[in-house]
């Protein structure tokens, strides 16, 4: 009776060396750590690295630490958006358990879920709409009333408004960009387009520190200008 106790408990704590892991996105050329965690092992082996339909590693010996076993691949061989897949085997005198684990691989490290995915596109579609609008208020200021010479008549109070509605509207594309880019990492199995928006939007978004403050200065200008030209105007001063 006594032998038949002692041969369940090591039964029970072999079927426990290896505990089960179920392992989140990592990002695309980022160092990637494999490993597993093993109560009572003495050793453990990666016996295959299965990434884009081919074996990129073989019989790769973990590195201990504690019940802690790993083994750090280097980024210049995760290339792609696919799953990679480790294969352990780990144990002791007595027993070994093996099994293959995947690691999804993306541009970012998460999942694409369907509420990203929602977010993503309501938000784009929200400022595509906006942009719209901004176009068309802006259209619709009025202008400085000329006559058929070019001779400025009345000038518009409403004019500088059209200075701050291309700061809006600038920024609303730097935004568009923006997430563009990233449905793009998230959506496209390649990275290059995702990668050439995101630094489309990189060179606007420092471009704002220019582009901004100039149209703030215009506006400033444009308030000022429209004051001094009602007084001239209202003299009898004519301007083109």
């Amino acid at each position: 009776m006594g032998k038949e106790v002692v041969l369940a408990i090591l039964f029970i704590s072999c079927l426990a060396l290896v505990s089960a892991i179920e392992l989140e996105p990592q990002t695309i050329g980022e160092d990637l750590e494999i490993y597993q965690e093993c109560n009572n092992c003495t050793y453990c082996n990666f016996t295959r690295v299965i990434y884009d339909g081919e074996n990129l590693f073989e019989n790769l010996e973990a590195v201990k630490d504690g019940t802690y076993f790993y083994f750090v691949i280097g980024g210049d061989n995760i290339t792609k958006k696919e799953t990679l897949t480790y294969c352990y085997d780990c144990g002791n005198l007595v027993e070994k358990q093996t099994g293959c684990i995947d690691i999804p691989l993306t541009y970012n490290g998460h999942h694409l879920t369907v509420e990203t995915s929602i977010l993503y596109v309501s938000m784009l579609f929200f400022l595509i709409f906006l942009l719209v609008v901004m176009f068309m208020l802006m259209k619709s200021l009025p202008d400085d009333t000329r006559d058929d010479s070019g001779i400025v008549l009345d000038v518009s109070k409403l004019a500088y408004l059209k200075f701050v509605f291309q700061g809006f509207i600038w920024i609303t594309l730097t935004s568009i960009v923006f997430i563009a880019s990233n449905i793009a990492i998230a959506y496209l199995d390649t990275g290059m387009l995702g990668s050439f928006l995101f630094a489309i939007y990189q060179i606007m978004f420092i471009s704002n520190f220019v582009i901004l403050p100039l149209l703030v200065i215009r506006t400033i200008q444009r308030l000022i200008m429209s004051k001094e030209m009602i007084k001239l105007i209202e003299r009898g001063v004519a301007f083109t």
